[in-house]
């Protein structure tokens, strides 16, 4: 029975070859199916794919190439939310879309981290309280899969199971971070930081492990400029802040984007949250893609 499992476990640390991966941006409209835009194409492992969005839904999918020219994306939830995601002005943090309309999301973090594992049970406590699949944003870093592809193992049981319905929100491969640097020279604004490329990084590491991209995006330490804004713009990626930000005191409320960090760095916005959830504060959470458009 050990060698199965070890095998098992070998077996799924197995990763596709993401190749010639080209960035697009129009729309299509398959037959008896919602208007869908094109955003990525790419080789895996010799087949040509596509990463396409739902323009009514906000969901994600791959699919076989389809060789059609396609045309401007017109007007859907996914065009408006892309347009009110580079409103300007751009302030230096926490620029993007910080609230829904309706309902509560959660999204965690999950930044390079040397700790060892994650916020295990910040996620058995919602899968606990509420239906299944709980629906829960991971706004994942490359440099936090490589040390920790054990949780992330975790993360894809949960969800093959049932249990969590995650959304993988893109929060750059390395997340640089420089800490006696001003926020204007930091994080995504890091001097020689190639945020374009890194951000594709991150996508083509979770294709190779067969994790679907969404379209939402969240800048490290919540840190922009206007340009840095257009560059996700163009990739065709919704930028994410959050109004609730729980380790700092912000209150929940209609329509609250939460934020916290699955990656054991800020365990006093857990430990918040998960008093909340025992006294009965959360009601009911809602995926990104459900609450916003």
């Amino acid at each position: 029975m050990k060698t199965l499992l070890t095998s098992l476990f070998f077996c799924s640390f197995i990763h596709a070859t993401i190749t010639q991966y080209e960035t697009n941006l129009f729309c299509f409209t398959p037959k008896d199916q919602n208007e869908t835009a094109v955003i990525r194409t790419f080789t895996q492992d010799g087949t040509r794919r596509q990463l396409v969005v739902d323009t009514q839904t906000l969901q994600t999918r791959l699919q076989s190439m389809v060789k059609t020219k396609g045309y401007p994306c017109g007007d859907s939830p996914y065009s408006r939310l892309l347009s009110q995601s580079i409103t300007i002005p751009s302030p230096l943090q926490n620029d993007g879309i910080t609230q829904a309309p309706k309902g509560i999301s959660v999204t965690t973090d999950l930044c390079p981290s040397s700790k060892e594992g994650f916020e295990h049970g910040l996620y058995e406590a919602m899968i606990q309280k509420f239906p299944h699949p709980v629906p829960v944003t991971l706004f994942i870093t490359g440099r936090w899969i490589e040390k920790h592809e054990q949780s992330l193992e975790q993360f894809r049981s949960w969800e093959k199971e049932h249990l969590l319905s995650i959304t993988w929100g893109n929060h750059t491969y390395a997340h640089p971070y420089h800490p006696k640097e001003p926020l204007e020279k930091n994080f995504s604004l890091s001097k020689g930081y190639d945020l374009r490329e890194d951000t594709l990084k991150l996508e083509k590491m979770l294709l190779s492990r067969g994790l679907t991209p969404s379209v939402f995006f969240r800048f490290p330490g919540l840190v922009s400029d206007q340009k840095a804004v257009q560059t996700i713009h163009d990739l065709g990626l919704i930028t994410i802040g959050s109004d609730t930000w729980i380790a700092k005191g912000q209150k929940v409320k209609e329509g609250s984007i939460i934020l916290l960090h699955g990656n054991k760095n800020e365990p006093k916005g857990v430990e918040i949250f998960l008093e909340m959830l025992e006294k009965g504060n959360i009601h009911e959470i809602n995926s990104l893609e459900r609450n916003l458009p």
